[in-house]
């Protein structure tokens, strides 16, 4: 199911840069470089229509950036498909141009957290564990996964928020893998999206958990 559009009077005052590449929302505080904060959007959806719904509470703490999805899933949507060595070319020409368009507001050598939803979800810890050292937050949203701590800690990867809506037919699954996570010694919790199905609330349903759950995974 594609994310709820966002109201556009919610968009006021926000600086969106958007290309073929994607979306990405500069940190509200561009007084230095902030951290990225990559957002892998689901299947059927575009970073048009669900990057801005994770601007506010991202943009709070880090840069934004959306890559588009590296196949089609419908005349309008993208997904990801493949392996880590054919999506994330979309996530690093994202991140070069996001940069390019910003100048000094991301910080390309910081740590920095992955966030995906349903099909990004997957593919957000793939890059985590393809790419030592470049992240240590996992937020993962409304997919079935199974992850490997050791391989997640051994990239580098510190804490992982697991979430999901109480009608989502993830939900237990994704409790029951923050469980084990933490069980096996790699810092983990779930988190409810709220009284949603497989889809993402629009802000400001979003925003508390999300900036709760991007706060949490940046601790050290």
């Amino acid at each position: 199911m594609r994310p709820l559009l966002l109201a556009p009077i919610l968009l006021l005052g926000s600086t969106r840069l958007t290309g073929s590449w994607g979306v990405a929302y500069p940190p509200a505080d561009t007084s230095a470089p902030r951290a990225p904060i990559v957002y892998l959007h689901g299947m059927w959806a575009t970073p048009e229509d669900s990057c801005p719904l994770l601007a506010h509470a991202a943009t709070a703490r880090g840069f934004l950036v959306c890559p588009r999805g590296n196949s089609p899933s419908s005349p309008e949507g993208r997904m990801w498909t493949g392996t880590y060595a054919t999506v994330a070319p979309s996530v690093h020409s994202a991140l070069a141009t996001a940069s390019a368009l910003s100048p000094g507001a991301l910080d390309r050598q910081a740590a920095g957290t992955l966030v995906g939803y349903s099909n990004g979800a997957y593919f957000a810890a793939e890059i985590a564990m393809h790419e030592p050292g470049r992240w240590t937050g996992l937020v993962l949203l409304s997919m079935r996964l199974d992850l490997d701590a050791d391989r997640l800690r051994a990239a580098g990867i510190r804490r992982v928020v697991l979430a999901a809506g109480n009608k989502d037919g993830a939900r237990d699954s994704m409790r029951s893998q923050a469980e084990r996570l933490s069980a096996a010694g790699l810092p983990a919790r779930f988190m409810s999206l709220g009284d949603v199905g497989h889809e993402l609330p629009v802000p400001p349903g979003i925003d508390g958990t999300l900036a709760d759950a991007l706060a949490w995974v940046a601790q050290p």
